[in-house]
């Protein structure tokens, strides 16, 4: 093991309060260098409610809170509802409906389909094509990497090198051995974690990868754990005796400082003013889908927890925090109403990493490199944002949000910036009356009615939720709670 990463890993973890020291406002250089290393972090399941920096009243995310502030914070950045379409929406850079991976489904537990390398191009691919040297660490939910016909999927989508949590069906030792003792599987062999954190290996890993690539343009793709459940006592905690909401506030502080230390080790590398780091999250804050901790675990905002978040096509579900920081290459101190939706990661980083979108190559994301740099847009921004579970797709504008007629929903439409709880559908009330409205809604309309139909992949979705729909389509009882069946 290298130097460097001993003398990180003989800190004590509590030492990552320094790092305020380094975060003094830096300027901007006037042009980045072409190839940037580039770090995206997936947080799992913790939506705006428990980021101080988007209203949060909890305070537990000290390190994304001061990247927001000294970085790019966007209002606006839509997600699917729930962890694997939002993963495949993300690495293709294309709608659901365009995939045909419009509906939860983990392979690794339901076995059947997969993220196929073959029909999809994944932008490490693109990425490492521009020159890169791409890695992932963390979850990675949508190839079944115990398939001996799967079995080098990461390599073909594009990363040379990983540590990851694989999943596994129940009675695998896989299942849920995401965090104390985790099985992980380290470039094709396991690793040896016991009394291990999760989140901890990952990090160390990735802080390795740091300074074996010291020296060329790397992308990380760090695909957190955290803060997905169960709810676990973390090594800051385990020794207390906490309820399950305090024990989630901890998992998200302890997922705060892995970034914390993964910024060090930037700064530490001399990376830092070379480096653009991307914070988002896959979904909204999980309610407590977990069968043996019914308790909500919302953070609070306006005094009380926030609505459902996961399993949600409601804000709180579907529209996540997204911090972009990096001194030297980011202008800071920004917050921008640029609308982004997953879509657009594949084009923004591919084109930060200077690479191209392969001809022929059909994407529906749209490049915020520019708002990220800090540079005149050469086009407009995109006028409005999408995402979609199953057969109901979602669009909003800046102020006006759309159901499409689906399984969760009967053509609702929304005043957000009224209404942002959406508890005032604004059809077939007086409100439709005035001309702007009317205007924001046939605008909307027009762009969901243009969409094409979801696309069929060759296997069919074996999820919990996937095998309740077809359940309740059978039945002819179809639900409008815009909330998927966890």
């Amino acid at each position: 093991m290298n130097p460097f990463f001993l003398a990180l890993r003989s800190t004590a973890w509590w030492g990552w309060v320094a790092i305020v020291c380094f975060w003094l406002p830096l300027p901007a250089a006037a042009a980045p260098p072409q190839r940037p290393n580039i770090l995206f972090i997936l947080l799992d399941n913790a939506g705006k409610d428990w980021f101080r920096c988007y209203g949060s009243q909890e305070n537990v995310t000290p390190t994304i809170d001061r990247l927001a502030s000294t970085g790019v914070k966007f209002r606006t950045c839509y997600v699917t509802p729930v962890c694997s379409t939002t993963r495949v929406m993300l690495l293709t850079g294309r709608y659901p409906f365009r995939t045909g991976w419009h509906t939860h489904h983990d392979p690794a537990i339901y076995g059947g389909g997969y993220f196929d390398w073959r029909r999809e191009v994944c932008l490490a691919r693109l990425i490492r094509r521009a020159g890169y040297r791409t890695c992932i660490v963390g979850k990675w939910q949508i190839n079944d990497l115990f398939d001996p016909a799967q079995r080098d999927a990461l390599h073909r989508h594009g990363f040379d090198e990983y540590c990851i949590f694989p999943e596994g069906r129940k009675g695998h030792p896989a299942h849920k051995k995401r965090y104390w003792d985790p099985y992980i599987l380290e470039n094709g062999r396991r690793l040896d974690t016991r009394g291990r954190f999760g989140p901890d290996v990952f990090t160390d890993y990735l802080i390795d990868f740091f300074y074996r690539n010291r020296h060329r343009p790397f992308f990380a793709y760090y695909s957190a754990v955290l803060t997905h459940i169960p709810v676990v006592p973390t090594p800051a905690n385990r020794s207390r005796r906490l309820s399950s909401r305090e024990q989630f506030a901890d998992m998200v502080r302890y997922a705060d400082h892995c970034i914390a230390r993964l910024v060090r080790a930037l700064e530490q590398l001399g990376l830092r003013r070379r480096t653009i780091l991307f914070i988002t999250v896959d979904n909204g804050t999980d309610h407590g889908t977990d069968q043996n901790d019914p308790h909500p675990l919302g953070g609070r905002v306006h005094g009380r927890i926030a609505p459902e978040g996961i399993y949600s096509l409601g804000e709180y579900g579907i529209n996540v925090p997204l911090i972009v920081n990096g001194p030297g290459l980011v202008p800071g101190y920004r917050e921008s109403d640029v609308l982004v939706d997953a879509t657009d990661f594949l084009p923004t980083l591919v084109e930060l990493a200077g690479g191209k979108i392969p001809q022929g190559l059909q994407i529906d994301g749209q490049s915020f490199a520019a708002e990220v740099l800090g540079r005149r847009w050469p086009r407009p921004p995109r006028p409005w944002c999408l995402t979609q579970y199953y057969d109901t797709r979602v669009i909003r504008n800046q102020r006006f949000k759309l159901y499409s007629r689906g399984f969760f929903a009967h053509g609702e439409f929304y005043d957000l910036s009224q209404d942002p709880l959406e508890q005032h559908n604004l059809l077939g009330t007086p409100a439709m009356q005035d001309p702007e409205v009317q205007t924001q809604y046939r605008q909307l309309k027009e762009v969901l009615d243009g969409l094409p139909p979801n696309a069929k992949l060759p296997w069919e979705f074996r999820s919990i939720s996937a095998r309740k729909i077809r359940a309740a389509l059978r039945q002819g009882s179809a639900s409008s709670t815009k909330s998927p069946p966890p």
